[in-house]
């Protein structure tokens, strides 16, 4: 029922994926840009259910009120406290280790924000869990998340930021002011 609802919901509002997580893949960071709308989430989320895969995600620690904790639980929401992002690396490390399987979506900007400076959490969480990163393009303009090929972080924070950053340049997010 879920699938059926959000491939309506995806229908009406005209939003598409084009790609896929290739089969292969048991364990991949899918660094999401640019994040600058509550959208992005929403149709993001209805994108996952649509293709019936588990995804777990980060979002703020203080979004996890009683109300939305457990619907966001559900989804695979992993709250973020940022006054210890480290530790945090640490739970996703040591989870991704025990499952047979692990996909975590992250927006590397942290914010809906304009930033100029990409948070590296995510090359940490890859390394730590053995993962590869599949870059994933939100485009407002055409309506399509757009998974990109496999990327393999070399180690090197700063070039695989740049690296990353060139491949999703030419996305554009809800709100181009926040790029």
């Amino acid at each position: 029922m879920k699938k059926l609802l959000s491939k309506l919901f995806l229908k009406i509002m005209g939003w598409k994926l084009v790609g896929e997580v290739p089969n292969e893949v048991k364990k991949a960071v899918i660094v999401c840009a640019p994040h600058t709308s509550n959208w992005d989430f929403i149709i993001g989320m209805m994108m996952v259910l649509s293709i019936d895969i588990r995804v777990n995600f980060l979002a703020k620690k203080s979004i996890f009120v009683p109300i939305f904790k457990i619907i966001l639980n559900k989804l695979g929401g992993i709250p973020v406290d940022r006054e210890n992002p480290e530790l945090l690396v640490e739970r996703i490390g040591d989870s991704a280790k025990n499952d047979k399987g692990f996909l975590i979506a992250v927006t590397p900007e942290g914010t809906r924000k304009k930033v100029t400076k990409w948070k590296t959490g995510f090359l940490r969480i890859a390394k730590i869990s053995n993962s590869i990163i599949i870059p994933l393009g939100i485009d407002y303009p055409s309506k399509t998340f757009s998974l990109g090929e496999k990327f393999n972080p070399t180690g090197d924070n700063e070039k695989d930021v740049l690296a990353l950053k060139f491949i999703l340049k030419d996305f554009k997010g809800r709100h181009l002011d926040r790029h």
